[in-house]
């Protein structure tokens, strides 16, 4: 099976942190490959590239809180992803925020390749 795109929020709040956490326990349990809206939104060609020739049906957005830049940058790029997994907003990042988000991810990963 080929791999899951997850496009991940960029910042570093707490929830981008929490996020960041929850997708590398992620990726040691299954195939994904994670990308960063920043540096196409930066103008940086490779990058927009990239996300051009992304597969809309197997790719997935990860928001950190309802701001939503993952999302917002993609479609800034032109693109949209099937998918989109909100994460509630965290003020800190603990183990059990940590291990919300990453259930939710794997969650959504699963809806995707049934």
């Amino acid at each position: 099976m080929s791999h899951i795109n997850v496009v991940m929020c960029s910042g570093f709040s707490p929830s981008s942190r929490m996020v960041r956490k929850a997708l590398r326990r992620v990726a040691e349990k299954t195939s994904i490959k994670v990308i960063s809206v920043c540096p196409p939104g930066a103008g940086l060609s490779k990058y927009m590239e990239e996300i051009a020739s992304l597969d809309p049906s197997r790719t997935i957005v990860v928001e950190g809180c309802d701001g939503c830049c993952g999302s917002m940058g993609l479609m800034m790029q032109g693109f949209t992803a099937s998918r989109t997994v909100v994460m509630e907003k965290v003020s800190s990042v603990d183990d059990k925020a940590v291990d919300r988000a990453e259930q939710a991810i794997l969650a959504t990963l699963k809806e995707m390749t049934e």
